[in-house]
């Protein structure tokens, strides 16, 4: 049986989560149990989650298997965070990566950055601009879109909230019928970063494009950063280190979207970039830039993403900048 214990930690990192009670990493591997042990934490393997009292916080690290409706029934009385490893990369050093990123992880910031993106994008005029040196990204978002994030830290009993609702205010369009109605992008991304996801329904198709797109990622990454050229939103371009993956990664993605951008990520988890890795095909990455963009949706090809670790932010109506 499993016994818990009060913690009288810091509220930060999953306490921020979890701020009253006990709480646990729940992992579907024990390598990995044995290293949030090490790490600090209090620990289970998953075989283990079905004797947890009612209301306990939960922590769950998916490295061996997706989310499925059974795991999701486990957890139905927790109030349960969930890291889906698997659906990024599955390798020990990527899970224990990740890991140590999620407890590194300020949520109470990142869900202040949700909250100002939610009210800047529902009251900003103009065009969201991001802008360096190097980069010039016009982002012209339609009135009906959905927005994905969480915006309050606590996690209440009954809930099943993703890491990525916190590390990110991800925009896509309103339904998959109207993928191109989200924002229009035009301009020049430069990422330092790339990333392949898998959603748990993809099919047989699918399957065999994601694991190509691994293939096609590391190359990318190995030769950073990475210049994608956009065009009424569809990247036109696609290059790094003097290599064009333009066609690889329409192919990779599904070659039906015609690299048409499906997502609009705001980085809320920033103040990572001291820990980040680029190398790693990791969600925790995702957050850590200040805006990516995703191509494919993950179950007919890979969902891939391009990560721009820092650049500026305004709001611009034509000829005047808002701020």
């Amino acid at each position: 049986m499993v016994r818990t214990m009060s913690q009288n930690r810091a509220k930060v990192g999953l306490r921020q989560l979890f701020p009253d009670g006990d709480y646990y990493v729940v992992a579907d591997d024990q390598e990995l149990v044995d290293y949030a042990i090490e790490l600090g934490a209090r620990a289970i393997h998953l075989d283990q989650a079905a004797e947890l009292p009612d209301g306990i916080g939960t922590a769950v690290f998916l490295r061996n298997t997706l989310v499925t409706r059974d795991i999701r029934r486990t957890f139905r009385k927790s109030r349960s965070f969930v890291i889906p490893i698997s659906s990024f990369d599955s390798g020990m050093e990527v899970a224990k990566y990740t890991m140590r990123l999620v407890l590194l992880t300020d949520y109470e910031k990142a869900c202040d950055y949700n909250r100002y993106w939610a009210k800047s994008v529902a009251e900003q005029p103009g065009d969201l601009i991001f802008y360096s040196d190097d980069m010039h990204l016009r982002c012209t978002l339609s009135e009906k879109l959905n927005a994905n994030a969480w915006l309050d830290a606590a996690i209440d009993p009954g809930k099943w909230v993703s890491v990525g609702s916190y590390t990110e205010f991800s925009i896509t369009a309103p339904s998959s019928k109207d993928w191109l109605g989200a924002f229009v992008l035009n301009g020049t991304l430069v990422a330092q970063g790339s990333l392949v996801a898998q959603d748990a329904r993809a099919d047989e198709t699918g399957v065999a494009r994601i694991r190509e797109a691994w293939k096609v990622r590391d190359e990318l990454v190995a030769n950073a950063p990475i210049t994608v050229e956009l065009h009424e939103g569809r990247a036109t371009s696609i290059r790094a280190g003097g290599h064009d993956f333009t066609d690889a990664v329409r192919e990779v993605t599904n070659p039906d979207y015609n690299l048409h951008t499906l997502e609009l990520g705001l980085g809320t988890n920033m103040s990572l970039l001291p820990h980040v890795d680029w190398r790693h095909n990791s969600q925790l990455n995702e957050g850590a830039g200040t805006v990516h963009l995703g191509f494919g949706e993950g179950m007919t090809g890979a969902h891939m993403d391009f990560v721009v670790a820092d650049c500026s932010h305004k709001f611009e109506q034509t000829g005047k900048e808002v701020n």
